[in-house]
């Protein structure tokens, strides 16, 4: 396993508009468990904090972390790199969750058996409705859905799938796979 970490480690990923970064929230506030944070070459949004939402870092540091393997997991959308360090496996927590994108979490999963993945999703009615609440036009809604089915294809390389239609039942069904993930 990458890092120094014995304890489990859960991979959360979804088609964006699922509810996975409201679920992990939830989770994170029931629980004690350290909840893995990104880094990103993009600026961040008004509400974001660095070091809580992001690590929020210039390309050129991003590169010097991708040339001194320091990097578990990374992709590039669009013009900004995200991924995951080494250094957010190497505490001696006994659970870690890493939110993660679909492409950078299936190269995790198919690479290390220690790394336990929780797909969520959402059916295409409620994504539709949530894309459209915030804000994005029918050309955006329509490139999410077909990335959406693209990323659905890989779910069956995640050992679980959640299918978010209500919040609390899927916190409590996540809780329910870490719990007995950490038990085994």
């Amino acid at each position: 396993m990458s890092g120094n970490n014995d304890g489990v480690i859960v991979i959360l990923s979804s088609p964006s508009g699922a509810g996975k970064t409201t679920l992990v929230n939830q989770i994170s506030k029931k629980n004690n468990f350290q909840i893995s944070i990104s880094h990103t070459t993009r600026k961040p949004r008004s509400n974001e904090i660095n070091g809580k939402d992001y690590y929020f870092i210039t390309e050129e540091e991003f590169e010097n972390l991708i040339k001194s393997d320091q990097m578990i997991e990374y992709e590039q959308y669009g013009d900004f790199y995200y991924g995951t360090s080494r250094e957010e496996l190497s505490n001696d927590s006994s659970i870690i969750i890493l939110d993660l994108e679909v492409n950078g979490a299936t190269k995790l999963l198919g690479e290390n058996h220690n790394f336990k993945g929780i797909f969520i999703d959402i059916d295409d009615y409620e994504l539709i409705k949530r894309l459209k609440n915030r804000g994005h036009d029918e050309s955006f809604i329509k490139k999410r859905m077909k990335l959406a089915n693209l990323q659905r294809e890989k779910k069956e390389l995640y050992q679980y799938h959640v299918d978010n239609e209500d919040i609390k039942t899927s916190v409590n069904q996540i809780l329910d796979i870490i719990y007995e993930l950490e038990e085994s």
